[in-house]
């Protein structure tokens, strides 16, 4: 017995002066990623060329407005046109400044809406998810002098469309 009692003494012993093991294991993987670039255009304030008197002397010039984009950073490419939905409308084809014209209470006019400087976002870190690039489009009219126009009651609106391609 006391040999039995010895030998389990003497492996317990082993067992317990063994140090416990530790052990991790790693392995590496991808982040992906499929952006799709968009830009968004905040309202957009009318083109107000006010008051016109038929035969007047001088060009009339519209109040400007601006389109303001908030564009994925670093978007190049962008290009914008007007649309020729309105009756007696037209535009140039879609370039780096959006050239236009039309018709309203018999009157013809230009429009042209030109891109401001870009104010560039700021890249999203650990702490902030960042900010979008902010496009701004100065849009101005002007209507020539000696225009006869049709009588008409009060203020007349007509819609038009700004399209930023990008």
């Amino acid at each position: 017995m006391k040999k039995i009692l010895i030998a389990l003494i003497s492996t317990s012993l082993i067992f317990a002066a063994k140090p416990a093991l530790s052990a991790s294991v790693n392995g590496n993987f991808n982040v992906t990623v499929t952006l799709t670039s968009v830009c968004t255009m905040g309202v957009v304030g009318d083109l107000a060329f006010g008051t016109y008197t038929a035969f007047q002397a001088g060009t009339q010039t519209a109040t400007p407005t601006t389109a303001t984009l908030t564009c994925t950073r670093g978007l190049t490419g962008v290009t914008a046109n007007f649309d020729t939905a309105a009756p007696g409308s037209t535009a140039a084809a879609a370039a780096t400044n959006a050239v236009g014209a039309g018709i309203i209470s018999g009157l013809q006019y230009d429009i042209t809406a030109t891109p401001g400087s870009i104010t560039s976002g700021n890249a999203a870190t650990a702490s902030s998810i960042g900010t979008a690039d902010s496009r701004p489009y100065s849009i101005t009219g002007s209507m020539p002098a000696s225009q006869a126009g049709i009588t008409s009651s009060g203020t007349q609106t007509q819609v038009r469309t700004l399209t930023v391609n990008y």
